[in-house]
C-alpha cells in the first residue's frame, strides 16, 4: 500500500490524475457489471490499485534511475578531468578533496542502481500498468448487456488480472529479489554452485 506522504503526492500527480479520470470512465461503462456484486466491486478496486500503484511505481522508480545514473554519470566524467589536473599549494588540496568526494558520490550512485535495481524495477512496473491497462480496455470493449457476455467479460478480466500480477511477481522475485540474494548484478546468472 502506498505510503501516506506517496499518497498526497499521488494526488498532485498529472499521470495519476489523468489516470484516474480515465479509470472512472472505463468504470462508468462497466458499472453494470458491477453493480449489486461485492465480489466483483472489490475485484475492481483491486485492479485499480494495481494499476494505479504500478503506475505511481513505474513513474518514481524511472525519475530515481535517471537521477542516479545522471549523478553516475557526471561523477564519472569529472573526476578523470579532476585527476589530470597538476595544481600545487591549497588549489592541489581542494582539487585532491573534490575528487575523492566525486569518486565517492559515482561509487555510491553506481551501488544504489544496482542494489535496488530501479531499472529493472522501471521496466517491471512499466509492464504491469500496461498490461493492466489494456485487460481493463478489452473488458470495457467486452462488455456487452446479456448475461452470459457479461459473465465471459468478467471471467476474462479476472483471469488475465491474475495472469498480468503473478507474472509481474515471478519477474519481480527473478530479477530482483534473486539477484540480490545472489550478490550478482545479472538476473539469471551462475549462482554460486554454477547452475543457472
Amino acid at each position: 500500500m502506498p505510503r501516506f506522504w506517496d499518497i498526497q503526492g499521488m494526488d498532485k500527480s498529472s499521470d495519476i490524475v489523468e489516470l484516474r479520470k480515465r479509470i472512472d470512465a472505463m468504470q462508468e461503462a462497466v458499472q453494470p457489471l458491477l453493480t449489486g456484486s461485492k465480489i466483483r466491486n472489490a475485484r475492481w478496486e483491486d485492479w485499480k490499485y494495481n494499476l494505479i500503484h504500478a503506475t505511481w511505481r513505474e513513474r518514481g522508480n524511472k525519475r530515481t534511475f535517471y537521477r542516479m545514473r545522471i549523478v553516475s554519470l557526471t561523477s564519472a566524467i569529472t573526476v578523470p578531468s579532476l585527476v589530470g589536473l597538476n595544481l600545487a599549494g591549497a588549489g592541489g588540496v581542494v582539487v585532491r578533496w573534490l575528487t575523492f568526494a566525486l569518486s565517492l558520490v559515482a561509487a555510491i550512485a553506481a551501488g544504489i542502481l544496482t542494489l535496488y535495481r530501479t531499472g529493472d524495477r522501471w521496466l517491471m512496473y512499466r509492464r504491469l500498468m500496461d498490461d493492466l491497462m489494456a485487460i481493463g480496455h478489452t473488458l470495457v470493449d467486452s462488455f456487452s448487456a446479456d448475461s452470459h457476455g457479461e459473465q465471459v467479460a468478467w471471467q476474462a478480466f479476472t483471469s488475465a488480472t491474475d495472469r498480468a500480477i503473478a507474472e509481474y511477481n515471478k519477474t519481480y522475485e527473478a530479477a530482483v529479489i534473486h539477484v540480490a540474494q545472489s550478490g550478482s548484478s545479472r538476473p539469471g546468472s551462475a549462482d554460486h554452485d554454477g547452475k543457472k
